[in-house]
Formats: structure tokens, C-alpha cells, sequence
């Protein structure tokens, strides 16, 4: 899937990235210092961004908050909360047979 790119009115450039037709994202492209900040896009766009106009775009980019590193979601972990440990055991049969002997 393609993200949609554009230009703010301050000339940084950005991309597009759909999370939810309820919220967008836009990322900073390389050359833009700026971190990466989060929308409620209108209704009317749905969860297209690419029948939005760059006049429109710039102004929804208006009404964006920016993401700081709280927000952000830490990449790798599980959304459950838990912590995977492997098991120790490869199987209980055949540990219990090292065991006897």
C-alpha cells in the first residue's frame, strides 16, 4: 500500500500514513526534522487521503498534535502485556528419562 506524500504550508515535506479512519499519521521524510504528529482526518475523507486536496491536507496538518516518545507504542513488545519466556523444558517425557538414569 502507497502513502500519500505532501508539502506543509512551511515547506517540509511529510507522508501520509492511514492508522484508522478514525486517525492519521503523518511522518517526516528524510530532510524534515520535525516528529512525527497525529490527526482526526473529516469525516468526508474517509480513509483516503489521496482524494484530498494539498490546500486540504495542509489544513487538516494544521489541526495535527505531535506524537511524543510516551505515546509511541515500543516496537517488539506484545500488546497483552506479557513477557514471552521460553520454556526451559523441551519436553517433560524425555527430561524426566535423563533424570532416572
Amino acid at each position: 500500500m502507497s502513502h500519500r506524500k505532501f508539502s506543509d504550508r512551511g515547506g517540509s515535506r511529510w507522508e501520509i500514513r492511514v492508522s484508522s479512519r478514525a486517525e492519521w499519521t503523518f511522518e517526516p521524510l528524510p530532510g524534515n526534522p520535525n516528529p512525527p504528529c497525529r490527526v482526526r482526518p473529516p469525516l468526508y475523507a474517509g480513509d483516503d487521503p489521496f482524494e484530498l486536496s494539498e490546500q486540504e491536507l495542509q489544513t487538516i496538518f494544521g489541526s495535527a498534535t505531535s506524537e511524543t516518545r510516551a505515546q509511541r507504542k515500543p516496537q517488539g513488545l506484545s500488546p497483552f502485556g506479557d513477557v514471552h519466556k521460553p520454556r526451559t523444558k523441551k519436553s517433560p517425557f524425555l527430561d524426566d528419562l535423563n533424570e532416572v538414569e
